[in-house]
């Protein structure tokens, strides 16, 4: 991290992170895609922005360098630090995600690591946001990778090739995605207990990855106890099998809210056992998204160990400017022709 710029509260004990999740570029990406970041970063002034995953398949580093050049482009002018995760779709093509990882940390803003080789998945990484008084961490922003599919498990585990991990009566919405493994939980769980034996207490933290965990469920399930607020229009396409890491962090007692992205039309939030669960809402032009969801998660982090969050549209920012058809209103199920006149 030499060289790397340093997280830092502000003097009045201030942190805002800025999340932004599923870009789904292409070299030829809608140019909507960078205004609608220069709309939310004018608007929020992060301290922080934090990519949530599927920000382009990895072709060449050639052009996942000039994606990333010109889509952070409003980001890197003005200075601010950025990390991001990996999704789902970042590893389809021709580059690992190792070799993704090395364009990434190019960047002298980025301050994504490649995380521990003998632990499951790249990109898991704990960055302090240090003290406005001194050079002590006030909190930790934690990093995972949440993989691709449960199909992937097969290999990874030996498993029986027409293994079925998808059965009629699931823990969840019922689809393919993976989720961190229990390496990955045991790694945060045990660095952890080492930064608050460091420290001599306690730290904060928010985690971000890019597939939601199977607590999600929970929240739309059960509105008014986890105090429900937000859009959910598809299911939560999460893992059928828990990892174990939303256990982690509450025995930990450590990690405040866990963010992700992956669904295009959710942009809900709630809590279940204190720890504060929230999508970041789609803001990609090139894939399939609703116009008044389309946008991303303000964080803001306090110094004393509380946060707010909330989501902000892009829709709230540009008003029909923000839309990918003017002449069309995508939300709900259907769209909407606008009036012309």
């Amino acid at each position: 991290m030499a060289d790397k710029p340093v997280l830092r509260f502000r003097p009045d004990g201030h942190f805002r992170v800025l999340m932004m999740s599923d870009f789904h570029g292409k070299p030829d990406f809608n140019p909507k895609l960078t205004r609608g970041i220069e709309a939310l970063v004018d608007c929020a002034r992060p301290d922080f922005v934090m990519l949530g995953g599927d920000q382009l398949c990895g072709i060449t580093p050639e052009i996942l360098h000039d994606f990333l050049t010109r889509v952070m482009e409003p980001v890197q002018k003005r200075g601010i630090p950025w990390a991001h995760v990996f999704g789902n779709h970042d590893p389809e093509d021709r580059m690992t995600k190792e070799e993704m990882e090395a364009v990434y940390e190019a960047f002298p803003l980025c301050l994504s690591q490649a995380g521990p080789e003998e632990i499951s998945g790249v990109g898991n990484y704990c960055l302090p946001v240090l003290s406005s008084r001194d050079d002590t961490p006030a909190w930790h922003l934690w990093a995972l990778d949440s993989h691709s599919e449960v199909r992937d498990y097969v290999s990874h585990f030996g498993l029986p090739a027409d293994t079925r991990f998808i059965l009629p009566k699931c823990f969840g919405d019922g689809h393919v995605q993976a989720s961190p493994l229990f390496d990955q939980v045991m790694w945060y769980y045990q660095e952890s207990l080492r930064r608050e034996k460091e420290a001599g207490r306690k730290i904060p933290g928010s985690l971000f990855l890019h597939v939601p965990i199977i607590e999600y469920n929970l929240l739309y399930r059960n509105p008014e106890d986890t105090n429900f607020i937000g859009r959910k229009r598809e299911g939560i396409c999460g893992s059928e099998l828990n990892s174990g890491l939303f256990m982690a962090c509450l025995q930990r007692g450590d990690v405040k809210g866990i963010f992700c992205g992956h669904e295009h039309y959710n942009e809900f939030q709630g809590e279940y056992c204190g720890i504060t669960m929230a999508y970041d809402g789609a803001m990609g032009y090139d894939m399939s998204g609703h116009d008044d969801i389309r946008g991303g998660r303000i964080i803001d982090l306090y110094e004393d160990g509380t946060f707010t969050t909330h989501h902000m549209k892009l829709m709230t920012l540009l008003g029909k400017d923000a839309m990918k058809n003017p002449d069309f209103f995508e939300g709900g199920d259907r769209y909407y022709i606008r009036d012309r006149n």
